[in-house]
C-alpha cells in the first residue's frame, strides 16, 4: 500500500516536470528568457520521483534482474541465493535509509537550498530518499519471507511439463 502510494506521488511529480520543462520551453520559444527556478525544482523533482518508485518496482518485479546464474541451479540452491541477496539487500539499504535520513534532517534544520535563479528548499528531495529506501525494505520483507518459505518447504518449484521427466 506505501509503495503504490509513493508511486502514486511519483508520478504526480513526474506530471508536475512535466508541465515545468514544457512552460520554460514555451516561455523561452516566445520570450527568449526561462521561468526562474524551474531547473532547481526539476533537479529536486527527479530525486523524488527515482527514490518514490523504487518500492513499486520492486513490487511488481521491475527491478533490473539477471537470471543467467540462478536459472541454471537446483530450485532450492536459487532460492537460497536470492534470500541471500535479499537479506543483503534489506542490510544496505537499511544503512543508507539511516544515514540518508540523517542528511534529510540536518539539511531541514539548517535550512539547505540549492542556489539558483530561485533558493529552492533541498529539504523535501533529501526526506523523499531515507522515505524510499524505507518503503523498499518494506517491500522486500515479503519478498524475503516467500524466498524463506521455498527454501524451507520447496514449494514454489516450477513443474515439470507433461510427458518431461527428469533424469
Amino acid at each position: 500500500m506505501i509503495s503504490a502510494a509513493f508511486a502514486i506521488l511519483a508520478s504526480a511529480c513526474v506530471m508536475s516536470m512535466m508541465v515545468l520543462t514544457c512552460l520554460d520551453s514555451a516561455m523561452r520559444w516566445f520570450t527568449g528568457r526561462s521561468v526562474a527556478g524551474v531547473q532547481e525544482i526539476v533537479e529536486q523533482l527527479m530525486v523524488a520521483i527515482v527514490f518514490l518508485g523504487m518500492a513499486y518496482a520492486l513490487r511488481r518485479g521491475e527491478h533490473v534482474s539477471v537470471k543467467v546464474f540462478t536459472s541454471v541451479l537446483p530450485f532450492r540452491v536459487a532460492a537460497v541465493l536470492r534470500l541471500v541477496g535479499i537479506v543483503i539487500m534489506i542490510g544496505i539499504v537499511a544503512w543508507m535509509t539511516w544515514r540518508t535520513g540523517q542528511t534529510a534532517w540536518r539539511s531541514f534544520l539548517t535550512g539547505e537550498v540549492r542556489f539558483g535563479l530561485l533558493q529552492v528548499p533541498v529539504w523535501p528531495a533529501r526526506l523523499a530518499i531515507p522515505l524510499g529506501l524505507a518503503a523498499l525494505i518494506l517491500q522486500a520483507l515479503p519478498s524475503a519471507a516467500d524466498q524463506f518459505r521455498q527454501v524451507r518447504t520447496g514449494e514454489g518449484a516450477p513443474a515439470l511439463p507433461a510427458g518431461n521427466q527428469a533424469f
